[in-house]
């Protein structure tokens, strides 16, 4: 926030809030609890900080309806039935004060193929190449040094950051939104072993974003070797992560950063994979389906299972042959008493330390 604004005003924006305290105080900036000053608006998002809510110095405090807590003796209280969800509106609002929707306009280095379609209301900035054949959807941004290749289609409203790139004949659904870096349809990573070395096998396919699809920051999705790479609406890709070709996301995936799915894996809708998971090729990872961070997905995943580890185990095994390897030194110990005892000279096996 640039200025102060009245408590009051911005409780309008929230769902049914009960309020206890003073709406006519000023406020100029969301923060943390812990770091809240008397001017901040704050919000209790994760239960984890329960414990500080009490002693926060916000003017004003988003709660949960069934939070029990004790409350802090300075701060306006509003009670709504999810803070996250409502601080993310106040937030849209900022970011849309911040960043505003650029005028509608083609910048004067921008090259754009006479064959290309324009729609109504589209910026098209700096350094942006627009190829032969491409269309491009009422309402969309491209901010500058974009590459938007032959037949490539970008859909309503939708938004590309800096340097990201569409490679030819690949397709956005609306509102997409590319973050700096991101490359739709780079070549599917696909090779023979032909006369004693690697031969490149073309990739001809193609990437289908629908729409409500975001991708981060330098991730990349490949190319199909044929058909079709498809991202499903409303899934969510962050940053640093890479889709091989022929993959299928269903709707509302989840790929946190540095995930790599190989190619020709199917993960069902709203699934959610934690960062660095790793997937081999040609598996199915079921609907609904959560693994863990770091875990390495060699077999198919059922649906609605939560997963972790490598191979994943369900996640409450994992966590409990995590705690057993960590006791395998004195279990070492107590196996060789047991050898003593019975006489037995010849040791079951070696410890790395050669005792």
């Amino acid at each position: 926030m640039n200025r102060k604004y009245p408590l009051k005003e911005i409780v309008k924006l929230f769902d049914n809030p009960e309020i206890d305290g003073n709406t006519d105080i000023e406020l100029s900036a969301i923060a943390s609890l812990e770091k809240a000053t008397p001017t901040d608006l704050t919000f209790l998002g994760n239960k984890k900080y329960s414990s500080e809510v009490p002693s926060t110095k916000a003017g004003a405090i988003l709660l949960p309806r069934d939070y029990k807590g004790a409350i802090p003796e300075n701060s306006a209280i509003i009670r709504v039935d999810d803070p996250s969800i409502e601080i993310a509106k106040l937030c849209r609002i900022i970011e849309e004060a911040l960043w505003p929707k650029p005028v509608p306009s083609i910048h004067p280095t921008a090259a754009v193929a006479e064959s290309a379609s324009i729609g109504k209301n589209v910026y098209i900035g700096p350094n942006v190449s627009v190829c032969e054949g491409a269309v491009i959807g009422d309402g969309a941004v491209l901010q500058g040094n974009n590459y938007i290749g032959r037949f490539a289609k970008i859909g309503q409203d939708s938004f590309l950051f800096p340097n990201s790139v569409v490679m030819d004949y690949c397709e956005l659904g609306k509102r997409v939104r590319l973050q700096p870096g991101a490359v739709i349809g780079s070549d599917g990573y696909g090779y023979v072993f032909l006369d004693g070395k690697h031969v490149k096998v073309p990739q001809v396919g193609k990437v289908v974003l629908e729409d409500d699809v975001e991708i981060g920051a330098n991730s990349c999705i490949d190319r199909a070797r044929f058909e079709t790479t498809l991202i499903g609406a409303g899934s969510k890709i962050d940053n640093l992560v890479q889709v091989g070709h022929n993959v299928q996301l269903g709707k509302g995936v989840l790929l946190v950063s540095q995930v790599g799915v190989s190619g020709s894996t199917s993960i069902g809708d709203f699934a959610v994979l934690g960062g660095q998971v790793g997937v081999a090729g040609h598996l199915k990872i079921g609907a609904g389906s959560m693994i863990g961070g770091q875990s390495g997905v060699n077999g198919d995943i059922p649906p609605k299972s939560y997963m972790r580890g490598t191979p994943p185990r369900p996640y409450l095994k994992a966590h409990k042959i995590e705690i057993l390897v960590g006791h395998l030194p004195e279990l070492y110990d107590r196996l060789k008493e047991v050898e003593k005892k019975l006489g037995i000279e010849k040791k079951t096996f070696a410890r790395p330390d050669g005792k």
